[in-house]
């Protein structure tokens, strides 16, 4: 039995995401990009809108993960933990159930994360590669294209 759901995003959790984004990656965001501006937060929000889910566990929100099965690909995003929920497995629990799916549908699996995130080392550590980097960002891959 799963110890998570992934319940799809509502209008209701906007302030719970943003607290979590905030939490998550404003350190990230003002280190490569100067400042923090919610304008932008808001606009990605409303691009992820779709495939948006909130991670819960025992009825608590853990966190959120941006999550679409393309053609192609699988792509994650926004895969941020609350911090009291970090550092006790759920991160992998989460990550190798996506995997499972994607060797299924032997598709590879997509993500970005900021290059001075430590959840770097947790994606290698979980069979990613880096397979190119932007500005502020590193673009890895599980599986193959």
């Amino acid at each position: 039995m799963k110890k998570y759901t992934l319940v799809p995003y509502k209008s209701g959790d906007h302030d719970s995401y943003i607290k979590c984004q905030m939490d998550a990656y404003e350190k990230y965001i003002i280190e490569y990009f100067g400042t923090c501006d919610m304008s932008v937060m808001e606009e990605h929000l409303m691009q992820l809108q779709s495939d948006l889910f909130k991670i819960v566990v025992e009825g608590k929100t853990a966190g959120y993960v941006y999550y679409n099965e393309e053609a192609d690909k699988i792509v994650v995003d926004v895969f941020t933990l609350l911090p009291e929920f970090r550092g006790k497995g759920l991160g992998t629990l989460i990550l190798q159930d996506f995997i499972e799916t994607a060797n299924r549908l032997d598709k590879p699996i997509v993500l970005d994360t900021f290059k001075s995130n430590p959840a770097k080392r947790f994606y290698i550590r979980n069979g990613f590669s880096i397979v190119d980097e932007t500005y502020s960002h590193y673009i890895l891959r599980y599986g193959y294209y």
